[in-house]
């Protein structure tokens, strides 16, 4: 979920929006030597102007923010899509909790944390500031097994400017900071085991690691892997469930594919006309379906995949 500026996207809204761009002209195909897509990149909706943040539930409805708007949409498994909820903030990430709570990562100027909505739309805030001070905006979250929710709070941080963090919700509220100092720490995925947290630094454009011992306890920040030079660096992300993770490289018109063993490259998935890529999420019947948001278009794109994605722990059936 990358903040260039609040873009100019609030004055541009509808009328920048493009006209449809159709599957043909998306030449979104993977590098020649890949076998993991199945198809082409395709538009799966467009006419959103900062849509991010996507995520399915158990239903195999669609979630996304528009954020400039405020609002979350769901897009249901037939292609119609209404207005879920508006937090009159800034929704960024968001989560399915098991029980079908949506939790929702808000930057708004007074939601600067985590909200809850239950399936019939009752909003809660869950967390909102940590040891009397309100976070800087979270950005993204994911839940491991055990239902504690990891998410990231970046927003107003940059490289001169480094005061993101990372931070852990446990089920009985005990709220913890993972670490602090970063430059826009964004997205944010765990692995398969629960035995690291991976974050993506966008203002150092590299990827965190975090060890997370059986007992919990997490570790030392460790550089995991760094992205090119060619964007604006990784912004959301998924594993698929063979470990490798899926990196939205915002600016680049690509998604990173990196390897579990020491973070190396191994893949690319070219994503034109999307430019601006800034999340993944995997779905669909048989959660081979990758859904990307791209704010260069105002759309959210999809590709059918050879591999799954990892199941998380959202209340689906994997």
């Amino acid at each position: 979920m990358r903040r260039s500026a609040l873009l100019t996207a609030s004055a541009c809204a509808a009328r920048c929006l493009p006209p449809p761009i159709s599957a043909a002209q998306t030449g979104g195909t993977p590098s020649p030597e890949s076998s993991r897509t199945a198809g082409a990149v395709e538009l799966l909706i467009a006419g959103y102007d900062s849509p991010e943040g996507p995520a399915f539930d158990r239903d195999g409805n669609l979630f996304f923010v528009n954020w400039t708007a405020s609002s979350i949409v769901k897009m249901a498994p037939d292609g119609t899509s209404t207005e879920f909820f508006n937090t009159g903030g800034v929704p960024a990430g968001l989560a399915f909790h098991p029980d079908g709570s949506l939790y929702v990562a808000d930057e708004g100027d007074d939601l600067h944390g985590i909200l809850k909505i239950t399936p019939d739309a009752q909003m809660t805030i869950v967390v909102n500031e940590f040891q009397g001070q309100p976070f800087n905006g979270a950005n993204d979250l994911v839940f491991d097994k055990n239902g504690a929710l990891y998410f990231t709070d970046p927003w107003g941080s940059d490289p001169s400017n480094p005061i993101g963090g990372v931070y852990r919700l446990l089920p009985d509220g005990t709220l913890e900071q993972i670490d602090t100092g970063l430059a826009f720490p964004n997205g944010i995925e765990l692995t398969a085991d629960g035995s690291a947290v991976i974050v993506g630094e966008t203002g150092q454009n590299r990827l965190l690691r975090y060890s997370v011992a059986a007992d919990g306890t997490v570790g030392e920040r460790e550089v995991w892997a760094r992205l090119d030079n060619n964007g604006g660096g990784p912004d959301g992300m998924a594993f698929d469930d063979n470990g490798d993770l899926y990196v939205a490289h915002y600016g680049a018109a690509h998604i990173d594919v990196f390897g579990p063993d020491g973070g190396k490259k191994i893949d690319e998935i070219v994503t034109l006309p999307a430019f601006e890529v800034t999340n993944v999420a995997f779905g669909g019947p048989d959660n081979k379906t990758l859904v990307i948001t791209d704010v260069t278009t105002h759309s959210l794109y999809k590709v059918e995949m050879n591999v799954a994605g990892q199941p998380l722990h959202d209340g689906r059936v994997s």
